[in-house]
């Protein structure tokens, strides 16, 4: 994998709480907030629509995500976005331990809206050990490996309430796979810094840089502080959106079912335990996720609102964690798909705030508001 830095390195020595840069080069300031070292805080003050980013971030960038969303209100009405985002990153090819390196990133671009959000560094490089869990506590560490963190926001939400997610959907034999690997967080980010509410962030996708070819293998969940939702697709060249309260790792705009003819009758294979030669797939009905996304889908109906007219669902925090947990994928087993839940967060639409629980520990969370003031 190519590595997305900068040609100049400054070699420093790196105390652990905190980090910066001196006063004369600093352009970030970053700082680790749980023990293990896989969950950092960073304040991103560069101009990351500059020259110099931009053409960092052309040298290439991969993005391959699980992950499960849904949308649903808390007791006081306000609209609540939760989110795990999975992947089971390793140490390297030799060695499959877990890694990881987690940021909640904070940006203000002149100019646009104010942002908090998640990032994950280690798809700058998945080889290099500045990139991977304590990374950024070694000697040697510079700063500047992080320049396009921006663009590898998972999710965040901004000062207007939107909130933006990407989600990894699989590539068909004979789609057209992404032009653009990374083209799918590009667009995360510009819905992030120019768009208000979730028909700002639809119309996004015809005005972005990056086109549909750019993120086939990615959609969006978008959702507001007024309580719309909505989740965008790009297959093919052709963009969909849907009202979903609910979204993981398959197409929702078109149907997967895998239907064909036996003995005459048409037969709906929802879930395909064999292929055709009879090996084990083990794959659950419309693909990869679909067992998450009953799972949640479950869990949500129990708690709609059947007196009101948009049957809006209402639950208190401490349920929808519950469900996030319900969901959260371990590294061992192939009914998770073999992955790994790096954090899970939520959202609070209307005050513009988010909360993280890191690598499954469900113990303790960290609380942002949307300037990047811990709660």
């Amino acid at each position: 994998m190519k590595r997305l830095l900068s040609c100049l390195m400054i070699a420093v020595l790196f105390c652990v709480f905190p980090y910066a840069l001196s006063e004369g080069a600093r352009s970030h300031s970053i700082f680790r907030l749980d023990e293990e070292g896989y969950l950092y805080y960073m304040d991103y003050t560069m101009d990351y629509y500059g020259p110099e980013v931009m053409n960092t971030l052309k040298e290439g960038g991969f993005i391959d995500t699980g992950c499960s969303a849904f949308f649903t209100h808390d007791p006081e009405g306000n609209p609540i976005t939760c989110r795990n985002y999975d992947y089971p990153h390793r140490v390297s090819q030799e060695d499959q331990t877990l890694t990881g390196l987690n940021v909640v990133l904070h940006c203000k671009p002149e100019g646009k809206y104010e942002s908090i959000g998640m990032a994950d560094a280690v798809w700058y490089d998945e080889q290099n050990q500045l990139l991977q869990k304590g990374g950024p506590d070694l000697p040697g560490f510079d700063i500047h490996l992080l320049d396009i963190l921006p663009y590898n926001c998972m999710d965040g939400i901004n000062e207007k309430g939107l909130c933006v997610s990407i989600l990894r959907v699989d590539i068909k034999p004979g789609e057209q796979p992404a032009r653009l690997p990374i083209g799918a967080s590009m667009l995360v980010r510009y819905m992030l810094d120019d768009c208000a509410n979730v028909p700002e962030a639809i119309r996004k996708v015809d005005t972005a840089i990056v086109v549909p070819e750019d993120w086939q293998d990615c959609h969006i969940f978008v959702t507001d502080a007024d309580g719309r939702h909505a989740v965008i697709e790009s297959r093919n060249s052709i963009v969909s959106v849907i009202e979903s309260d609910i979204v993981t790792n398959f197409y929702l705009g078109s149907d997967d079912i895998e239907d064909y003819y036996r003995n005459g009758k048409l037969r709906e294979e929802a879930v395909r335990i064999t292929d055709e030669y009879g090996n084990a797939t083990y794959r659950f009905g419309y693909g990869h996720g679909y067992h998450r996304f009953v799972t949640i889908a479950g869990q949500l109906e129990r708690y709609q609102d059947t007196a009101s007219e948009e049957r809006r669902t209402v639950m208190p925090r401490a349920t929808a964690l519950v469900i996030l947990q319900s969901v959260a994928q371990n590294p061992y087993t192939n009914a998770s798909g073999i992955s790994m839940t790096q954090y899970s967060v939520m959202y609070d639409n209307a005050h513009q705030t988010m909360e993280v629980w890191s690598y499954q520990n469900y113990q303790k969370s960290w609380i942002f508001d949307v300037t990047g003031t811990e709660r």
